[in-house]
């Protein structure tokens, strides 16, 4: 096993063993505590610095072409708030081949900002926790796979699953409800 998939992997259980000591589901103070640290905005971009959480889903439903995109960015305003920016882009699978990789491939939809409150920013955590865990069992699908992503500005939170398990899309879908995003994503 080569160094660097050693230390990936070790990362990725040292982030495993954070996310899961903030078990959403637990209300205590401490557990409010770690996710209020985790959605610093500060680090966010809450003080001119330009940090952001990225999350991103592609989805499948044109084949090896790919699918339509969803985009969230987290990001802290100077008012010591937490925002996040949805943003749902649409795709004509029948004229894909004639738009692939140009700017018409992905047409915006659908975008909505939302000012983050603490139910929000745990369904956000239980996601990234769920992808660091559906990571550990990614295959490869070939060519026709979805693609979920979690980034922050720095890349130390770096987690991409490409792969075409159900799990994931559910994990998605359990995030958008968590969001009050669903009903917009018909």
């Amino acid at each position: 096993m080569s160094r660097s998939r050693t230390i990936q992997q070790l990362y990725l259980s040292l982030l495993l063993s954070f996310l899961i000591s903030c078990d959403p589901s637990d209300t205590s103070d401490k557990s409010k505590e770690k996710i209020s640290i985790f959605f610093d905005e500060a680090v966010l971009g809450g003080n001119g610095y330009d940090g952001k959480l990225l999350i991103e889903a592609t989805f499948s439903e044109c084949g090896e072409w790919g699918g339509h995109e969803e985009k969230m960015i987290v990001f802290g305003k100077p008012d010591k708030e937490i925002y996040l920016n949805y943003r749902k882009f649409k795709v004509n699978c029948d004229s894909i081949g004639a738009y692939y990789g140009t700017p018409d491939f992905q047409k915006l939809e659908f975008e909505k900002i939302l000012k983050l409150n603490e139910a929000n920013k745990k369904s956000i955590s239980a996601y990234i926790l769920r992808m660091v865990k559906s990571k550990m069992k990614e295959r490869f699908p070939g060519h026709a796979g979805n693609h979920f992503l979690v980034i922050n500005s720095d890349s130390t939170l770096f987690i991409d699953v490409y792969d075409d398990k159900k799990y994931d899309v559910e994990s998605y879908s359990r995030l958008l409800d968590g969001l009050n995003l669903s009903t917009s994503t018909e």
